[in-house]
């Protein structure tokens, strides 16, 4: 597990965390700000369904979200229908994440990968670099490949 805090400006944005690691609490606390915080269940994640329900679900995406990989990247580069300074998606699980379409992870976790960035370069948040971030907790014998997953993306 990193030891970078949760919400410093800078990357890595996305986190993934085994749920046997101890985290400390100047490491979890966010800054002061409006915060939406979606917290999603990777067991219902395993197809792409799955994936856009929880996300239109815990984000409130909008009614005309088109339950398809473009949308989820437009949604995800949006967020104006939510009234906040940052966000904060977290998955439980999420070594289930797509795991009955596999070849579809990359692609998942590719967006997630340029929303965040997206957002840590957004001009009009000078002193907020990175107002998305993203915790994706797993199990400890899967920590290692979502990590490389996710870093491949």
């Amino acid at each position: 597990m990193t030891s970078e805090l949760w919400w410093a400006d800078k990357a890595p944005w996305i986190q993934v965390i085994p749920t046997d690691s101890t985290v400390s609490a100047v490491q979890a606390l966010p800054p002061s700000g409006t915060i939406y915080s979606a917290r999603m269940r990777g067991r219902e994640m395993k197809d792409t369904d799955g994936v856009f329900t929880q996300f239109y679900e815990t984000l409130r995406l909008p009614d005309y979200f088109g339950w398809n990989w473009n949308a989820l990247r437009d949604c995800l580069k949006d967020l104006g229908w939510l009234e906040a300074t940052r966000y904060l998606l977290t998955v439980d699980n999420a070594d289930f994440i797509l795991s009955e379409n596999p070849e579809e992870r990359d692609i998942f976790f590719r967006i997630l990968s340029d929303s965040v960035k997206y957002w840590a370069a957004k001009p009009q948040y000078p002193r907020d670099k990175a107002p998305l971030h993203v915790v994706l907790l797993c199990s400890p014998d899967s920590y290692t490949e979502l990590k490389n997953q996710v870093s491949r993306a």
